[in-house]
């Protein structure tokens, strides 16, 4: 018999030696249980999805930052191609030997893959809670929080189109200050 059924509780109550639980009363103590877990974890599920879009919040910023820096870089290196462009074609300076680029890190590619699982952990628990007793809160909640994770996925989106043009910025950047070079 599994421990919290009205069966356990009335063998229970048989092996204490006390008066068996009302099979009504029993019913609404579980159900009113049940109601107070579900809120439960939506409540930690808000937080985290909360908590996730500050971490969002705070990549974009970076992802900004970024892409300021190498909007600069780009004025400074056409600058410098105005000023010595032509004086580094006279004299045909090379470097003695160029070093070599290590392997492309994309800074955001392991919190992005950590945020998505996360996501889809949340969506798989928004699908238990709308199989739950009440069915209008259950239901209120699911849409609040699919509301934000779509909200995040929109972020994830913006993200990741930051990250391209940082990408694409930085490889012509360095193509352009190979051919300055060369």
């Amino acid at each position: 018999m599994a421990e919290g059924t009205y069966e356990y509780e009335c063998m229970r109550a048989e092996l204490l030696g006390i008066e068996k639980p009302n099979r009504e009363e029993f019913e609404e103590k579980m159900r009113l249980q049940r109601e107070a877990e579900q809120e439960e974890q939506l409540t930690e599920q808000m937080k985290e999805v909360d908590l996730q879009d500050e971490q969002m919040q705070g990549a974009a910023g970076k992802m900004d930052e970024l892409n300021n820096i190498l909007s600069m870089t780009q004025q400074r290196i056409n600058k410098f191609k105005t000023a010595c462009g032509s004086l580094t074609n006279l004299l045909k300076f090379r470097p003695g030997t160029p070093s070599e680029g290590s392997a492309s890190n994309d800074p955001t590619n392991g919190t992005e893959s950590n945020t998505i699982n996360a996501a889809l952990d949340t969506l798989d628990t928004m699908k238990d809670v709308q199989n739950a007793s009440d069915v209008k809160i259950a239901k209120s909640a699911a849409t609040d929080l699919g509301q934000k994770m779509t909200c995040q996925l929109d972020k994830l989106d913006s993200l990741l189109d930051k990250a391209d043009n940082a990408t694409y910025s930085m490889k012509h950047q360095t193509g352009q200050m190979k051919k300055m070079t060369q």
